[in-house]
């Protein structure tokens, strides 16, 4: 009683004080979940620990116990001369009681005998009449089958393998698929339910499958294979938490394993340890192989479900409201509608072209000298510094006037920065079209937080290509857990996730595809329609990874920086042509300008200068100028304020309003590095960048 009492209150103890709760500490889920974990495995391990402890004590104080006593009843037989088998003899011939006499006939009379351990300790022969010899005889018979399970029938081998095979489906399949979908849910085209039955059923098929198949080997066969399962298992399991780190996002680049060579060597070294040390135990150490197949498999389990409900106890996680709600697919996206209608007065046109970096500029104007001559009346601003070093949050930071705090969860964030996107909602109000052509995911969640701003706006609903999601998913978990070696037969961009969704409306939904784009411009044309001002905000796949496009705007398996980034080029050019025709170039306002760079993390390397041509309305017929103006996306509601109204109307200045000789502060988040700098005055400069120390969340 007081074992269990001890065992009890060490569980109550633990899971009142490690149960997950809300994290509020903004850490990154992925390392929350990993710390959790961690604590969780100390628990279990050390409350199983306690439980064989107190056992092992129980054990042994018994057998002190009636050691001891046994001893004294020895001495006091050998006192008074009795011995054990006249005591038995003893019990024999004692008469019976008065009570048994008096029964009536017929009426069962329970044998009179000294239980065992009352008042003596058990005899050979109470301890054989009770069958205590048999019960000991049959123990031992179980045992072998766990250490024999090489030569060991297929059922003895398929109940062995249980454990492991269920660990290795969960892991790969449901526990780590479910993880990555609550951990990146803002780049997920799907949801968690959309897809959770197929993630089920895959992991009963892998679950099946192991079970069965592994049996049918025996001897070293069975042995090896066993080895690789629970190798694959635990290394993997230490590969996705412990080993990947430095690896990056999936931004399309290629995964160069040149520039993770100590990553790599030490995945290696770590998953033949295992490997090696599994082979062994399994091999020689039979009294191991219970912990290796049982236990281990199962810690396993428990400590990654444990972290799976952390990240669903998240509050930052766990807060959702409707239209952000990942269990829930959204039913507004932005639309095509009216994507290449202008207006017959006054237009603003903005081009974002991903990723365009000056360097990328300089290395087409360097492999094309006049590649850029057809820009008459466009200014290149070449120390444009961009609000941060990704999509998210750099673009609808731009497109908003809202700065993202890294404290502040994504989905929280959407909503806040549409709201407050004030200078877009006064130009709504004052009669302007405007259409915004960018992604979901990144720039919004749900098109209705862009109601009351955005005219394209449709209806619909998503539907999954429950196969390409599945296959997708089972990518991303073998990045994550695959040894650094392998990952490139795995690696992708998070694009790719794109193609396992198709979303029905009567308009189609804008997708971020230059080479579509460009078809639909050819062949629909520029048109002219409506009146009053508009402005088209289109969002391009410019110079980002992966490189499929060449110069000639046509799908290839392999191209370069250059010629994707002189393909995107090539398409802005064909709108701007194609707008001179209609008469309406001269008079637009035309920006065209990257969302980011291209960061590294070594900030005292790599300038982060992004790509800015701006054309003021009025201007044409002149060649392309250059300024070096410390410029930032602060400037752009400005610059197109002053585009349809002749004036900032109170949103700040535009680009042609800072001097090249004017000191400004801006600010940059490096989110590779998750470090702020500030930059005072020339941010080509790398002296003028100070390091402002990492941001927390994000």
């Amino acid at each position: 009683m007081i074992r269990r009492r001890i065992v009890f209150a060490y569980w109550a103890i633990a899971l009142t004080l490690f149960t997950p709760g809300a994290v509020h500490a903004y850490i990154d889920p992925a390392t929350t979940t990993y710390l959790i974990q961690i604590v969780t495995a100390l628990v279990v391990t050390v409350g199983v620990s306690l439980s064989i402890f107190m056992y092992r004590f129980r054990m042994i104080s018994a057998k002190i116990r009636y050691g001891v006593y046994g001893l004294i009843r020895r001495l006091k037989t050998k006192g008074d001369g009795s011995s054990v088998l006249q005591r038995e003899q003893d019990s024999k011939n004692r008469p019976l009681s008065s009570a048994s006499k008096n029964r009536p006939l017929g009426a069962y009379v329970p044998p009179e005998y000294v239980i065992p351990g009352a008042g003596h300790p058990p005899t050979e022969g109470e301890l054989a009449a009770l069958g205590v010899d048999s019960d000991m005889e049959r123990i031992p018979r179980k045992a072998p089958a766990m250490d024999a399970l090489p030569e060991g029938g297929y059922k003895v081998r398929l109940k062995a393998g249980l454990p492991t095979m269920l660990a290795i489906s969960l892991t790969f399949v449901l526990l780590g698929c479910v993880s990555l979908l609550i951990e990146n849910q803002r780049d997920m085209p799907f949801t968690i339910a959309a897809v959770l039955p197929v993630l089920i059923l895959a992991t009963a098929a892998c679950f099946a499958a192991g079970t069965l198949v592994i049996p049918l080997f025996r001897g070293r066969a069975y042995i090896v294979l066993m080895s690789l399962a629970a190798t694959m298992l635990l290394a993997g399991y230490i590969q996705g938490g412990f080993l990947n780190m430095g690896l990056g996002e999936l931004t399309g680049n290629d995964l160069v394993l040149g520039e993770h060579v100590s990553a790599a060597v030490l995945s290696i070294i770590v998953w033949a340890l295992v490997f090696l040390a599994l082979f062994l135990l399994l091999s020689f150490a039979r009294p191991a192989r219970r912990w290796l197949l049982a236990f281990l498999p199962v810690l396993l389990i428990l400590i990654q479900g444990v972290g799976l409900v952390s990240l669903l106890m998240d509050e930052s996680n766990a807060r959702r409201e409707v239209d952000l709600n990942p269990w829930r697919l959204p039913t507004e996206r932005l639309s095509v509608e009216g994507e290449f209608s202008l207006s017959p007065d006054s237009n603003v046109v903005v081009f974002i072209v991903d990723m365009m970096d000056q360097r990328y500029i300089e290395a087409v104007e360097k492999a094309d000298p006049r590649f850029f001559d057809g820009l008459d009346g466009f200014t290149m601003f070449d120390d444009n510094i961009t609000y941060s070093s990704h999509t998210f949050p750099a673009l609808p930071e731009m497109l908003t006037g809202q700065r993202y705090d890294w404290k502040q969860s994504w989905r929280d964030y959407f909503d806040y920065a549409w709201e407050n996107a004030d200078w877009l909602k006064a130009l709504a109000a004052r009669g302007v079209d405007v259409r915004l052509y960018v992604d979901a995911g990144c720039t919004y969640y749900n098109a209705s937080q862009l109601k009351g701003i955005a005219a394209n706006i449709t209806e619909g609903s998503e539907v999954v290509d429950y196969k390409i999601a599945l296959v997708k998913l089972m990518k991303l978990s073998a990045i994550r857990h695959a040894p650094m070696p392998a990952k490139p037969l795995f690696w992708m961009s998070t694009d790719e996730l794109h193609d396992a969704v198709a979303f029905e409306s009567e308009q189609l939904p804008y997708e971020i595809d230059d080479v579509e784009f460009y078809h639909s411009l050819i062949g629909q044309g520029l048109s002219v329609a409506g009146g009053g001002g508009s402005l088209h905000i289109y969002h391009l796949f410019g110079s980002h990874h992966p490189y499929t496009m060449d110069e000639g705007i046509m799908r290839v398996k392999e191209s370069t920086m250059e010629k994707q980034t002189m393909g995107a080029l090539n398409i802005v050019f064909e709108y701007l042509r194609q707008m001179k025709e209609l008469g309406l170039y001269e008079e637009a306002t035309i920006v065209i300008m990257a969302d980011h760079g291209d960061t590294k993390e070594d900030r005292a390397t790599h300038m982060v200068n992004a790509g800015l041509f701006v054309k003021p309305s009025g201007s044409a017929g002149t060649a392309l100028a250059v300024s070096h103006a410390p410029v930032c996306p602060s400037q752009l509601p400005g610059t197109v304020m002053e585009g349809l109204f002749g004036g900032t109307e109170g949103f700040g200045p535009g680009y042609f309003d800072i001097g090249e000789d004017v000191e400004v502060t801006r600010r940059h988040v490096n989110k590779y590095g998750r470090r702020a700098y500030e930059i005072t005055g020339d941010g080509r400069d790398p002296e003028n960048w100070e390091d402002l120390g990492p941001v927390s969340g994000g």
